[in-house]
């Protein structure tokens, strides 16, 4: 740096070294009076001393005792008396020394799980954007000795450039196209990294840490995470940036301190540490657009360029690396102009000049360190929930989807939930690793612990571990509710067991009381199930295309899903067992059906009416049941190796390459044999060809029996058992139980039904009316009157069978105020 004296002014420099030595004493006697466990030494002199504002790291120390505290007025307790309560010093930070938390609640719906495979694809899109971005400057320096070449220059000499020229644009397109490939690999998306506390001497403490990563990939996911952090703010009705600028920045965010490890291109390995902003993640960006420099540059480094001091050589291949000499170098050069008398007054100095000290509450200390992470993350989903801008409809999903995560973990009840539904016993709810389920399941974590779910003798292949989480999902979303009791009075509340109040406390739902609000419980624990089971595809499809898989019962009852595992489903349904294929279709094979790379359920809107559109209009309970009812009925060409091969096909797809013609994800449909046929796509256009729109009424779910009330502890179940002669009358009470249960999946099942035969009838009428406008294109004479009032006739009586639904519906609503 020059040494010449910085100029004073409204931006502050970074904090003295006996200072930051004081500030860290000061936080450590803080938490251990406290009991908490502070944040790392050198997250203290690397990332929050350099970003104190003036003054700040006197203004909150005071001594007592002979040792250095925090003042009491300085810091605060958040979350107070649980076990995710955090220590925050209230400081003013420089404006420019934070970045956006790339973990914002916000933007969930456009990262990957963080899996081995997803993060190798990353490096390799990483490397690619390197070797495009290095053909780019080579193409045009090609072209730059092309046009600067002497008009006088021998013929072989200009030959030489143009094959130059030609041969740098060649080898930037195919470094395009693959780049291209690498961004289908990961479906336009990023892995989400994996954060966790910083270990020293094997205690943790109370800031974050990511897995080591190199600079190029850190900075790409820095890149990434605020791209769609601005796409998210787009529906923002004002200008941020002008609104800093204007105001300045009112209100306190929350600051967690995390260490980035990278390596260089030569193997050099280092540690950055930075504020990350936990909550007001667009603030920090919009104040990183003032002073001219992106969030990447701020973790990475900043070209020498943008920052050179008076009197310094221009040197392009400098880059600023330190949190201390960024921030600096930023004050030095405001202070100089905003000390300037005719600065102009839209000039960088003066623009930022109400955002050079922002205030914040800094993470010092954490009360579990392990929860860190977490209890920063609720923070994020808190202020989401409740704020004023508007959520994307899958990111508000997710939230909720976080939120219920956790208080079931809260409650004690995520391990017994999914140990007893999901694992069938086979793991005691004590030896699963609670926490790591659960980041896994929000997916901050990668899939494999949900291993241990697994029955035994499956291999964790990622087919069969995005398998359970689905079934956790769906379990957790429609948590099973134990029967009616049968000495219960008609009038009683019927008990819901452990798990129910869990997702109604979670979700805000209102009782059972108020029928008017069954319909938006199923929509919305449909919406959450549908977000949340997509983000397990590269592909993910619309929170519509779910829309009717659930019913009213699923959200009363719960669902509980089938103990075999894939293999053993498949194995069944090629014995014949026709529960076993529904099953396998509603629960396993739905969620591919809607988020493939051909998605063969879309939502039934008109806005998918266009010519492009593929197949037919139809609800997506309607292709389900289409495809259910194809095993015992099966319509004409379809086999039971057609469907087999077909729904293994599904499983797999997620992870299939690219092939002969198909691009990743897709697959040649199968025959009636279950051969692939080549050249014929499985899309959905084939799918509705060969499983047409169905009337048939949808029968009652298949439920695996309750041995014991769910969620307790069951008594043994090795009495003997006799079989009687005759069957026991069912009694009337336990028939009025079922008949009421299976009320809601019939009325269901009948506004399907009445859909289906809407949409049939309206196909006829386009097809009537295409046909005339045909005849009159050509010319041609009409049909035959006779014919003409056959049509009539057919249509008659099809008004006639319609004429029948209103009676009956009328009886049934008048039958039904006693029920």
């Amino acid at each position: 740096m020059s040494a010449a004296k910085a100029p004073e002014g409204p931006f502050p420099y970074p904090t003295h070294p006996t200072w930051a030595e004081h500030l860290y004493e000061a936080i450590v006697n803080t938490c251990a009076a406290d009991g908490f466990t502070p944040v790392p030494r050198q997250a203290v002199f690397d990332a929050l001393a350099p970003a104190l504002g003036q003054g700040e790291a006197k203004r909150v120390i005071e001594r007592r005792g002979g040792s250095r505290f925090l003042r009491a007025t300085a810091c605060s307790i958040e979350q107070r008396g649980t076990d995710r309560a955090l220590l925050v010093l209230k400081v003013d930070l420089h404006g420019a020394a934070t970045l956006p938390w790339v973990i914002n609640d916000r933007t969930r719906s456009a990262w990957l799980h963080p899996s081995a495979e997803n993060q190798e694809r990353l490096e390799e899109l990483v490397e690619q954007q390197r070797l495009v971005a290095a053909w780019t400057v080579g193409a045009q320096r090609a072209k730059t000795a092309l046009r600067e070449l002497a008009p006088t220059a021998a013929p072989a000499e200009k030959e030489a450039a143009v094959a130059a020229v030609q041969t740098a644009d060649e080898e930037l397109a195919r470094a395009r196209e693959e780049l291209r490939a690498c961004e289908q690999a990961l479906g336009g998306r990023r892995p989400l990294p994996v954060v966790r506390a910083v270990a020293e001497d094997g205690q943790q403490l109370a800031a974050l840490t990511t897995e080591p990563v190199s600079a190029e990939t850190a900075g790409e996911v820095q890149r990434y995470a605020v791209d769609m952090l601005r796409r998210r703010a787009r529906q923002r009705p004002y200008d941020l940036v002008e609104s800093l600028v204007q105001e300045g920045q009112r209100d306190s965010t929350v600051v967690v301190l995390q260490r980035t490890p990278v390596t260089g291109r030569g193997g050099e390995r280092r540690e950055i540490w930075r504020g990350h902003q936990a909550t007001g993640a667009n603030r920090t960006d919009a104040r990183l657009d003032v002073f001219g420099i992106s969030a990447e540059q701020l973790l990475t480094g900043v070209p020498q360029s943008q920052l050179r001091l008076p009197g310094e050589e221009d040197n392009r291949r400098m880059v600023v690396q330190g949190l201390g000499e960024i921030l600096r170098r930023i004050s030095f050069l405001l202070n100089a102009e905003y000390a300037d008398p005719g600065r102009d007054p839209e000039g960088l100095a003066q623009r930022a000049v109400r955002i050079a000290q922002v205030p914040a509450r800094v993470v010092v200390g954490a009360k579990t360190p392990e929860r860190l992470e977490e209890s920063l993350r609720q923070l994020n989903v808190h202020e989401h929930l409740r704020g004023q801008l508007d959520y994307e409809d899958v990111d508000r999903a997710l939230g909720l989807w976080s939120t219920l995560v956790k208080d079931y973990q809260t409650e004690g009840l995520l391990g017994p939930l999914l140990a007893q539904e999901v694992a069938q016993g086979r793991v005691p709810a004590g030896e699963l690793d609670e926490d790591a389920i659960a980041d896994a399941l929000v997916g901050a974590r990668a899939l494999d612990v949900l291993s241990v779910l697994l029955p035994p003798g499956d291999e964790a292949t990622p087919m069969a571990l995005r398998d359970m989480a689905i079934r956790c999902t769906t379990v957790l979303v429609f948590p099973p509710v134990p029967p009616r009791p049968p000495n219960l009075a008609p009038r009683a509340p019927m008990p819901t067991g452990r798990y129910w109040p869990v997702v109604r406390t979670c979700l805000q739902e209102a009782c059972w009381g108020q029928s008017n609000g069954a319909g938006a419980r199923t929509r919305q624990r449909t919406d959450i199930w549908a977000a949340v089971v997509a983000q397990h595809f590269l592909r993910p499809g619309p929170l519509a295309a779910a829309e009717g898989l659930f019913g009213k019962a699923d959200v009363q009852f719960g669902v509980r899903p089938d103990a075999r595992s894939l293999n053993s489903l498949l194995t069944a349904c090629r014995q014949g067992d026709a529960a076993a294929w529904e099953t396998l279709v509603r629960w396993h094979l739905t969620p591919g059906m809607i988020s493939g790379a051909e998605p063969f359920i879309t939502p039934n809107q008109g806005s998918l009416d266009s010519a492009a559109r593929k197949g037919v209009r139809r609800a997506p309970a309607n292709a389900v049941q289409a495809l259910v009812h194809a095993y015992t009925d099966p319509p004409e060409g379809v086999t039971r190796d057609l469907l087999l091969a077909f729904a293994e096909a599904v499983l797999r797809a997620p992870g299939s390459p690219a092939g002969d013609g198909l691009r990743p994800g897709t697959f040649w449909a199968p025959d009636a044999h279950g051969n692939p046929q080549q050249q014929v796509l499985a899309d959905k256009a084939w799918f509705d060809s060969l499983f047409p729109l169905t009337s048939v009424r949808r029968t009652r779910r298949h439920q695996p029996p309750a041995d014991a009330v769910t969620g307790d502890a069951g008594e043994d179940g090795g009495r003997e058992t006799v079989e009687l002669d005759e069957e026991i009358p069912e009694p009337p009470r336990i028939r009025m139980t079922r008949l009421r249960a299976e009320l809601a999946s019939a009325v269901t099942s009948g506004t399907v039904a009445a859909a289906a035969v809407a949409e049939v009838v309206g196909q006829i009428l386009e097809t009537v009316e295409d046909a005339v406008r045909a005849r009159e294109e050509a010319g041609d004479e009409m049909e035959p009157a006779d014919v003409r009032a056959l049509y009539v006739e057919d249509f008659n009586k099809i008004k006639a069978e319609a004429a029948k639904i209103a009676p009956l519906l009328d009886k049934a609503a008048l039958a039904v105020m006693s029920l």
